[in-house]
């Protein structure tokens, strides 16, 4: 151990003992023994929960501080810091190798956070008045724990080197402070529920706030294989055809401004822009030799490059997480006029994402062009535009890509014109 992390320690440990021994003796005499072990628990129990759901989502959360706010109303400052420090001790029965002065040092931290915690919301209840709910006096409680609780544990790590990153302290409590705002209102809702409601529904409340916590988390982590997946496949079709490479990507940029433009809900817009991005996904099933082709396609060759839109749907139809917008991938080829593949639908039977992506999908042919057909300028696309509106394009939807256009949105998409940056966007929700 550096000699300069057992200075450290021993001022920790004298400091705690000497704060501790004040605090008794002005409120060691008022021994609530019932609140004192119920909080106790409750703090045991939130704490080692929090363990066991974080090593199954490898997500960090804590509860601690929520739970130590209504002790903070309805004990001393003394007896808070006893809560903190015991409360907060976790039970590990794999890996567990106990140090004595790690543990020893986080006994010393929490027990200092919460009684200077309980400290300072006496103090600013006193100053702000004692009527009415303690909004105030509880925030300054709140984050007097925060500062003290983080910043002894910042200065530990920074001098037994453990930040490998160097982190400055402005950005290390920049990035915890979000931690600051959700405990502040999470023990606002556990106080009421213990000060009009009592014991039980306050652990309820508990139980319901972890319930809601694995399920937000685990929406997430879904959210995040869906990505993966997405970018997964989008690497399949680009090195499955290199002449559109970057085209699922541009489509997906163009189809993200058409739906904000028509209107859509931010769900259903992040779901199609999704799908955008693998709409060619069963072009793996067609063979190289005619998706590289330069002459003009065979009608038996045409046929089978029709059928990747199905070979697509197949293909993923069995994951979950995708089910609900394969239809898109299924018909983006329809046409309004009811000439599309490859079933033959028409108007309004053809999904909206599907119509969106049949016209985003053919602007980006039109000002990339290809082997055996050129690209367009901006007028000339909005020319197509305008007259493939009401046979192969939903006329609202074209009317809608053409308010785009002269906007100047795609102007970058052009080759005609200078390119301003690359195809790369990223969708802000």
């Amino acid at each position: 151990m550096k000699k300069e992390l057992k200075i450290y320690l021993f001022i920790i440990f004298f400091s705690t003992l000497i704060i501790m021994i004040n605090l008794a003796r002005t409120y060691i005499i008022d021994f609530p023994i019932y609140k004192l072990m119920f909080f106790i628990l409750a703090m045991i129990v939130v704490r080692n929960m929090s363990m066991l759901f974080n090593s199954i989502s490898n997500v960090i959360t804590s509860m601690n501080l929520p739970v130590l706010l209504t002790a903070i109303v309805y004990l001393n400052p003394f007896w808070i810091g006893i809560v903190s420090a015991f409360g907060t001790i976790e039970f590990k029965f794999r890996n567990s190798s106990f140090v004595w002065y790690k543990f020893l040092f986080n006994r010393c931290v929490f027990f200092l956070s919460g009684g200077l915690a309980g400290l300072t919301f006496i103090y600013s209840r006193n100053m702000f008045g004692t009527e009415g709910f303690p909004f105030f006096p509880l925030l300054i409680a709140a984050a007097t724990h925060f500062v003290v609780d983080n910043l002894l544990v910042y200065i530990v790590l920074r001098i037994a080197e453990e930040d490998t990153n160097n982190t400055s302290l402005f950005i290390y409590f920049q990035e915890l402070s979000k931690n600051l705002v959700t405990s502040y209102f999470l023990g606002l809702i556990l106080l009421v529920s213990y000060q009009y409601f009592g014991y039980v529904f306050f652990v309820l409340v508990i139980v319901l706030l972890f319930i809601i916590k694995d399920f937000f988390y685990s929406r997430i982590q879904q959210l995040n294989s869906y990505t993966q997946i997405i970018e997964s496949f989008l690497k399949v079709i680009d090195s499955k055809d290199h002449y559109t490479e970057g085209h699922c990507q541009r489509v997906a940029y163009y189809t993200y401004h058409l739906a904000k433009k028509l209107g859509l809900s931010r769900g259903k817009t992040e779901k199609i822009v999704n799908v955008a991005k693998i709409h060619d996904i069963g072009k793996i099933y067609v063979d190289d030799s005619i998706l590289k082709s330069s002459d003009k396609l065979s009608d038996k060759e045409y046929e089978e490059i029709k059928r990747h839109s199905e070979y697509g749907y197949e293909l993923l139809k069995d994951i979950d997480i995708l089910k609900d917008e394969l239809k898109v991938i299924m018909h983006h080829h329809e046409k309004w006029d009811g000439y599309g593949y490859p079933d033959g639908l028409k108007e309004e039977e053809i999904p909206i994402g599907a119509r969106i992506l049949n016209v985003t999908d053919s602007f980006d042919v039109m000002t990339t062009g290809r082997k055996y057909k050129p690209a367009l300028n901006k007028n000339e696309t909005i020319q197509e535009l305008k007259d493939c509106s009401g046979t192969q394009f939903d006329p609202e939807i074209a009317s809608k890509m053409i308010e785009l256009i002269e906007g100047g949105f795609f102007d970058n998409s052009f080759e005609s014109e200078e390119l301003v940056n690359e195809y790369e966007f990223s969708i802000e929700y």
